[in-house]
């Protein structure tokens, strides 16, 4: 027999082994296994059965809230004579029951089904991607759809589940708990005076239902509903819809293009949904802990919904085109800065975080010491939105603080905690609070990032550049300079927030002052004022009050502004953000305590600011409770979203894994 020659047979068998799906053996080769797994994920089957049992799902729901609104009993609550909450007079709904559902369900929607259609003729200005969906019918047959209908089907349907989950305990909890409206009295028109009472103490004597009155109003369904105000269903629902919109925007838009502009909405969800659940305390439909109630409902119903059940970064189906070329852009990137720009797919995956492949593909950090660069793209709409964002912030704190005129507000003659002495002295006065809340931690930030600018640049080893291209043209950016931006500005971002959310709070509730009868009416005591302990004095006019469009800066407008406290909310909002960037950064081997001690320092600076503002006898305990919430929270919404959002890797690059040795 003749010879083969080895070299051939080897190739003809390494020909065999890539063409033949099967080994010999009938398993699968380890690079056909690698294909099937990628081409299963491209590929997903929806059934008909998940349709069918979706609408069945919402149409309970809806049944139930249905039955639980117009049907449904409530408790039978009786009341103390002695009840101020209750006997508030009637209004009419400033944002009507179908203007709420309206906007709790038509914004998202709107703005959730326009984005992926945007998103869909954006993207086809690239490859179209591999990724397949088929809905299977009955008989085994299935059909192919795009991906841009499953994305919409789940969208809507998850939010439709979310929704009607929301009304429905709302419908339940009204009717179990069936807390008396503070409009309760007027509604309910009670047979009985409690002047009447012959008891010893008349005005702590409880009324029961049946028992000792019942409702001469003849409109049995006004009745039924002054029973059902805990919680709040105006807030609740839209807290959720506002809600879930938020995280899909900080989700799905492009932070490279949008910057702060898209937060900026974000607030503006915010601010929208607190108005409307503020008016119905204004419109007396409410207590302050209904509407709270259901800010918190909503928003806890929103986070599981959107966070859990849709699970959006998993259930994207990956619009975007299929990487096809390795992602680590260290290897890749080539000596033209243009082409290096232009290679969309691996850097929009690496440096936006709008969809699941940004997670599934963005390159892992480079080592320490490493010499290589990762160039980082900025947008030019970017800069241009993040002005336009701090001008429209700035211009609406300016109008609220000068131009709007706070709600005058009722308040009970007998009321102690508006007698307190005329404060003479400010212990933090405006200038003192703008240099402790914002001029000191700018300079403690200034002063690290130029300390790491100086390590970094003397061991060689910065790892990222900022780019800008505008037009044609290509600008690099040292990393100092583009953290110090974005540090930076997210921290001026969040001060002009706190501060246009501040001023929102005080317009809009109009809380009086501790000094609020002393300062208004120049009345010390309380005998000298009231004649009826139960006295509402709704119509007043404060001595001094001008009628001038530009309010007084510590006038009559300025002691009905109590809530919140603004050097509060100003000092924990720019002093916890700056705890919480040296706790990221101060992390250096021997710098030990230091970093705590400045961190309890921030903590025990916002608390004392906000100390004096009660022993100033300027606000309420609540009041500096509430600003110090605010500012809190917005403090750390910035630092943990806002930053991240802009530059994936920002806070690692500003933390110790940057200047190890």
């Amino acid at each position: 027999m003749p010879q083969q020659n080895p070299s051939a047979h080897s190739s003809k068998q390494h020909n065999s082994n890539r063409i033949e799906p099967l080994s010999p053996k009938g398993t699968t080769m380890p690079e056909q296994s690698e294909s099937k797994s990628a081409n299963d994920q491209n590929r997903h089957t929806e059934t008909i059965w998940r349709i069918v049992i979706d609408a069945i799902s919402l149409i309970i729901l809806l049944i139930v809230s249905i039955i639980s609104h117009y049907e449904a009993a409530p408790f039978t609550r009786g009341f103390f004579c002695s009840d101020a909450t209750i006997k508030y007079p009637y209004k009419n709904d400033t944002i009507p029951a179908y203007a709420a559902i309206i906007l709790s369900v038509g914004v998202p929607i709107i703005w959730i089904w326009t984005t992926e259609l945007c998103k869909l003729l954006y993207f086809k200005r690239y490859p179209e991607t591999k990724f397949e969906v088929r809905l299977l019918f009955w008989g085994y047959k299935s059909y192919r759809i795009a991906p841009i209908v499953r994305n919409l089907y789940i969208l809507t349907v998850v939010f439709g589940y979310g929704y009607l989950a929301t009304w429905v305990l709302i419908e339940v909890t009204k009717n179990f708990i069936g807390e008396l409206r503070p409009h309760f009295l007027a509604v309910c028109q009670p047979n009985i005076d409690c002047t009447t009472i012959t008891l010893p103490n008349p005005y702590n004597s409880y009324l029961q239902y049946g028992t000792n009155y019942t409702c001469l109003n003849s409109d049995t369904a006004s009745v039924r509903e002054a029973r059902r105000s805990f919680f709040s269903g105006h807030t609740a629902p839209l807290f959720f819809g506002f809600g879930y919109l938020i995280m899909y925007i900080h989700v799905s838009w492009s932070w490279r293009h949008l910057g702060i502009l898209g937060h900026l909405f974000q607030v503006g969800l915010l601010v929208l949904a607190s108005y409307v659940g503020y008016t119905r305390i204004s419109d007396f439909h409410h207590h302050w802990h209904d509407v709270f109630a259901g800010a918190v409902v909503g928003s806890l119903i929103a986070f599981v919904t959107f966070k859990f059940i849709l699970n959006w970064r998993r259930q994207d189906p990956q619009f975007l085109p299929a990487i096809t070329t390795s992602t680590d852009s260290c290897a890749t990137s080539s000596n033209d800065p243009l082409e290096n720009m232009n290679t969309y797919p691996v850097r929009l995956q690496e440096y936006d975080g709008q969809s699941a492949e940004a997670g599934l593909f963005h390159s892992s950090d480079v080592a320490v010491r490493s010499r290589q660069k990762i160039l980082q793209p900025i947008s030019l709409l970017k800069l241009v939105f993040d002005g336009l964002s701090l001008a429209i912030v700035l211009l609406a704190w300016l109008l609220l603080k000068y131009l709007v005129k706070p709600v005058r507000r009722a308040f009970l003659c007998s009321d102690l905690s508006l007698y307190h002495v005329e404060p003479q002295k400010k212990v933090f006065p405006t200038w003192l609070l703008f240099l402790c809340a914002i001029g000191i931690p700018l300079i403690i930030i200034l002063l690290s990032e130029g300390v790491r600018w100086y390590y970094l640049f003397r061991k060689k080893s910065a790892k990222l550049a900022y780019e800008l291209q505008i037009r044609s043209k290509i600008y690099r950016i040292p990393e100092w300079v583009g953290n110090l931006y974005i540090i930076i500005g997210v921290f001026i971002f969040a001060n002009c927030v706190t501060a246009f959310l501040t001023n929102i709070g005080k317009v809009t509730v109009g809380r009086l002052r501790p000094h609020f009868i002393p300062s208004c009416f120049q009345k010390y005591s309380y005998n000298d004022f009231c004649v009826n302990p139960n006295d509402w004095i709704v119509n007043y006019v404060c001595l001094g009050e001008s009628s001038s469009i530009v309010k007084q800066k510590d006038g009559a407008y300025d002691i009905r502004q109590s809530f919140p406290s603004g050097h509060a909310s100003a000092a924990f909002c720019g002093l916890i953000f700056l705890a919480l960037y040296i706790h990221k950064v101060w992390k250096y081997r021997n710098f030990g305590l230091f970093p705590y001690v400045m961190e309890t320092l921030c903590f025990a600076l916002a608390a004392y600011i906000g100390i004096t503002r009660i022993t100033d006898n300027r606000h309420h305990p609540t009041d500096v409770l509430g600003g110090a919430i605010l500012g809190t929270f917005v403090a750390i919404i910035a630092f943990r979203y806002m930053v991240g959002s802009f530059k994936r890797s920002v806070l690692s690059d500003l933390g110790s894994e940057s200047i190890i040795d």
